[in-house]
């Protein structure tokens, strides 16, 4: 599966079956070239290829997947510029089932992962994975969990989607061990 041919794959509607194929012939050893093509088509100025490239990395099993960890930065940077929230989500997945270290921290993106916590316009999906987002990034700091707890709890329960009430809820109780923990 070439560049063009993979193109032409992610400009339609992707069934299950498609994204099976070309994840089939994107994993394992061999798979390089056709990673990296799937790769540049996330980047693509064609919002549906550039969304559907995002939705086959998201059925990356968790080997290929480390593949993504060395473009760590340039996953944030595109999650942060792009005005799609379908990608947006996917990035924010992809992300998610990173590592995140102590050396790492990019203030910028933590505090995009803020502005998207608060933000009632952003879909819940969003905001869900920027909460656990905000978690994982801040766990080597007291003073950051500090900050998330606080922001979390300026959040008015009654005025948030099931997801969200979940997913604070559960922030809540993590921010607490972690520091606890300390």
């Amino acid at each position: 599966m070439n560049y063009t041919t993979l193109r032409k794959r992610l400009s339609g509607r992707l069934h299950e079956d498609d994204i099976h194929e070309i994840t089939f012939y994107a994993q394992g050893i061999e798979d390089e070239p056709v990673k990296s093509a799937l790769y540049t088509l996330l980047f693509d100025e064609d919002k549906r290829i550039a969304e559907n490239a995002a939705w086959v990395f998201a059925h990356f099993d968790l080997h290929s997947n480390q593949w993504l960890y060395p473009r760590h930065n340039e996953l944030i940077d595109e999650a942060m510029r792009t005005p799609s929230g379908t990608k947006r989500r996917l990035l924010l997945g992809l992300l998610l089932r990173q590592p995140f270290t102590e050396n790492g921290f990019r203030t910028d993106f933590f505090d995009f992962c803020l502005r998207c916590i608060v933000a009632s316009d952003e879909p819940t999906a969003v905001r869900c994975l920027s909460v656990k987002l905000a978690c994982e990034q801040c766990k080597f700091s007291p003073e950051l969990l500090s900050e998330l707890r606080t922001t979390l709890e300026m959040l008015e329960p009654e005025s948030l989607s099931a997801g969200m009430k979940t997913a604070r809820r559960n922030t809540l109780k993590s921010i607490s061990g972690l520091i606890k923990a300390r």
